[in-house]
């Protein structure tokens, strides 16, 4: 946080989450791929906000690249 942005990576702050987690595999913390329809809700999402808030597709970010809470977090997700 000590540099402004966009020298920097997004935070809570200054941004906006799409929480899409498959379900864990018998309690462990590992998720599974997320299904065909929620890759899909993504994409129409993504697109609409991409649109709506007139940003730019490079400020996208998937989960992992910004967080690093558990690798299986939005597995498969596509958009």
């Amino acid at each position: 946080m000590a540099k402004s942005w966009p020298n920097r990576l997004p935070s809570n702050g200054d941004s906006l989450g799409i929480e899409l987690v498959g379900v864990a595999k018998d309690g462990e913390k590992v998720y599974v791929n997320l299904t065909n329809e929620q890759n899909a809700s993504l994409r129409w999402l993504v697109a609409e906000l991409i649109e709506t808030l007139e940003i730019n597709r490079a400020d996208v970010y998937p989960h992992p690249a910004v967080s690093y809470k558990n690798p299986t977090e939005a597995k498969g997700a596509r958009w």
